[in-house]
């Protein structure tokens, strides 16, 4: 499991490293601040810890249940009234000595994991899936298949424009409706981006023989075929 810590405690990001690694368990310690939506997408997280004291702390759990509404987030806060009003599915206070803590954190995300990994597979309802070519996507999961064989999870990101391209195959999609869809904005610096995210999901067509290929269809937008 992949664990997204935000914490600037030097001492409670060891106590949570040597647990996770116990546990056989992967920490990332996550910084909040700056571009907040591409630090939290570039984690990838199977779960996330936020510190309450975080000046986004609101905002990230926000787009984090945005993405996936059954992904554990702890929060971690200053006492029993600080950050209540927070959409995480666990509040913990924070204690000394921190080793104790931090495995009792880990104990509550894996049982909240355990609780909820059927409700979440329900969320993939049949008709959500996008079959296209030999190929069917699951945006819920963001799960891609080939030939019925699972290939890959994808990035959000990867995920959200494999899904516009994906519903719209065969035709061709405007630069500016995928990036008002997934960037919320279309500026340079976005299509930038969008074009690192493309050259990602032909990669993985590529790696995996996938006979797809996404065109860029010069001054009117990309097609998938």
């Amino acid at each position: 499991m992949k664990i997204v810590l935000n914490t600037e405690n030097g001492d409670l990001y060891n106590a949570f490293c040597k647990i996770a690694k116990d546990n056989g368990h992967e920490i990332i310690n996550a910084k909040l601040e700056g571009p907040l939506f591409d630090e939290i997408e570039k984690s990838d997280g199977d779960a996330y810890i936020i510190s309450s004291t975080s000046y986004f702390f609101q905002k990230a759990i926000d787009f984090i249940k945005k993405a996936n509404p059954y992904i554990p987030i702890v929060a971690i806060i200053a006492s029993n009234s600080i950050g209540l009003m927070a959409n995480a599915n666990i509040y913990m206070t924070i204690s000394e000595p921190f080793d104790i803590f931090a495995n009792l954190v880990m104990h509550n995300i894996t049982n909240y994991s355990k609780t909820f990994a059927t409700l979440q597979k329900l969320t993939a309802k049949i008709h959500d899936k996008i079959e296209f070519a030999n190929c069917t996507y699951d945006p819920t999961r963001r799960l891609l298949y080939y030939k019925r064989k699972e290939i890959k999870k994808l990035s959000p990101k990867e995920g959200s424009i494999l899904e516009v391209l994906a519903i719209n195959y065969g035709e061709i999609v405007k630069k500016e409706v995928i990036l008002e869809k997934v960037w919320r904005k279309t500026d340079f610096f976005a299509g930038r981006s969008m074009d690192v995210y493309i050259t990602y999901l032909r990669n993985t067509f590529k790696n995996n023989k996938i006979k797809l290929t996404i065109k860029n269809i010069s001054g009117i937008g990309l097609i998938l075929e």
